[in-house]
């Protein structure tokens, strides 16, 4: 969302000149930075610097320093951004503590959650405990709510595939099953088939990473401003709490500690895990935003991926379904089944690798004066990354980098290599500590849901595409797919 739609053309240009002199200040602080024995990578110049930062050429710059150097930076709008790449470096980070390097202050600084959602989000983070803890033990027993959610989505979305082929947008298709079964985990049936309540936390994920960029790029003092014109976070959090009211009210009257099948959703286990003073209507609601927009936005690109993937390399579709129909027919439906479906979770892995790869991954911001082991030295309040596709795409570790592999990872060690594990070769869900807690349940439920689709349906590229829809690239550093593109559906005939 641009600032211009927000403010009248007066107030806009006086705005905009006022962050052209923070910028300008910025630029003079940035030649003193104590980051200057770090090499600079692209241009440094006054107004160089700031073209680079709103061109497409952020992963160039990033790659361009991979070849070269173990850590560099480049300059964006108001500071350095510091890169890691070496191998050394990155096991750096792994043992950090988060007193050394954190994470969470890294998000906040990119989406600005006082603004975007609630500064009480950050009074406890009980609501990650809760994902690592008991939301990720509870995945194999609240599975079947999850594909029968799937199930149920997917009659909706393809209706009318039984006689001909349905043009689905993928992306749009993509977020209405990701939301859906995300909702069903979350807080049950009554709210994953409501589909206003699946609809706010949809527009909220797109708020928070969106709106949440401009904010981060405008002056402290302007963004209470610029957040109020944007979006009307504290009526969307209202809305969010009305829904929740009454099944938090049921939960109390009835006892909320000890959970019963029915109640044994993210309200109760938040409900438990909560201090004291954190166990409120709001509080729950606005950790409640937080995991929709952590399980909606990524798992939903990820998933289009795949289903752009499904559809353009038609030659993977047989092999897939063999391996499914095997393992279905054995064991069933459920997490065990989906965790053997090897074909499958390296067919996903591949397709996040090769298309789903930011140019700069795993942010951190240093919280205190920090020297990495090869005496580099970053002062607290430093921003840096990580060379995430630099690192995805190296030719050491993937033969053909570039070419898409659909079993690339298929037959390899699954400890080091399945979708959910964590290496220094494959940057996708982070490393060390603040990995993402949230990726057994994202994994499970989006190959799922893969699953599910080529169980039951053909697919294939609309009839106008004749190619894969290409990705989109923001600042030349952030990659989504394609959000206009379709891919075609139809009921399979033959399904045991």
């Amino acid at each position: 969302m641009l600032l211009a739609d927000h403010l009248p053309n007066a107030v806009y240009s006086a705005a905009l000149g006022l962050v052209f002199s923070c910028y300008a200040a910025a630029y003079m602080r940035r030649r003193n930075s104590p980051l200057d024995k770090i090499p600079t990578v692209g241009p440094s110049g006054m107004f160089t610097s700031y073209i680079g930062a709103i061109t497409l050429s952020g992963r160039r710059i990033i790659q361009e320093g991979y070849e070269k150097y173990p850590i560099f930076k480049f300059p964006t709008f108001f500071s350095w951004t510091v890169v890691v790449a070496g191998p050394e470096l990155l096991e750096d980070i792994r043992g950090a503590s988060d007193q050394q390097m954190s994470f969470l202050a890294a998000l906040d600084e990119a989406v600005q959650f006082d603004y975007t959602i609630s500064p009480r989000l950050k009074a406890d983070d009980c609501h990650i405990k809760v994902v690592r803890g008991v939301m990720t033990r509870n995945i194999d027993a609240r599975f079947p709510d999850v594909l029968e959610e799937i199930n149920k989505t997917l009659e909706g979305l393809s209706f009318g595939a039984d006689k001909d082929w349905v043009h689905l947008p993928a992306y749009l298709s993509a977020v209405q099953i990701v939301s859906r079964f995300s909702a069903r985990f979350f807080v049950g049936s009554e709210l994953s088939s409501n589909l206003k309540y699946t609809e706010i936390m949809e527009q909220y994920a797109s708020h928070v990473v969106d709106d949440g960029v401009v904010l981060s790029m405008l002056p402290k003092w302007l963004r209470p401003l610029v957040s109020r014109l944007q979006f009307d976070t504290e009526g969307k959090i209202r809305e969010i709490e009305g829904y929740l009211r009454p099944i938090l009210a049921d939960r109390l009257e009835k006892g909320i500690e000890s959970a019963d099948a029915d109640s044994n959703d993210m309200i109760t286990w938040l409900w438990n895990a909560a201090p004291e003073a954190q166990r409120t209507l709001h509080d729950i609601a606005i950790r409640m935003i937080w995991l929709n927009i952590a399980a909606i936005r990524t798992t939903s690109s990820l998933l289009t991926h795949v289903l752009f993937n499904l559809a353009t390399y038609g030659s993977y579709i047989e092999p897939l379904r063999e391996e499914i129909s095997t393992i279905v027919e054995a064991e069933g439906w459920n997490k065990a089944s989906i965790e053997k479906m090897r074909k499958l979770d390296s067919f996903v892995k591949e397709s996040q690798r090769v298309h789903g790869s930011d140019a700069a991954m795993v942010e951190r911001l240093a919280m205190s004066d920090f020297s990495f082991s090869d005496g580099t030295f970053i002062p607290k309040g430093t921003s840096f990354v990580v060379a995430g596709r630099a690192i995805n795409y190296n030719e050491r570790s993937y033969p053909n980098p570039q070419e898409f592999q659909g079993f690339r990872f298929a037959d390899k060690d699954p400890s080091k290599w399945q979708m959910t594990s964590l290496n220094l070769e494959y940057m996708a869900f982070g490393i060390g500590r603040r990995a993402c807690p949230g990726r057994f349940f994202a994994i499970t439920a989006l190959k799922t849901a893969v699953a599910r689709i080529l169980f039951d349906y053909d697919i294939k590229l609309t009839d106008e595409a004749d190619e894969r829809p290409e990705d989109i690239w923001f600042q030349g550093i952030f990659v989504e797919p394609n959000t206009k593109a379709k891919v075609s559906l139809k009921k399979r005939t033959l399904v045991k």
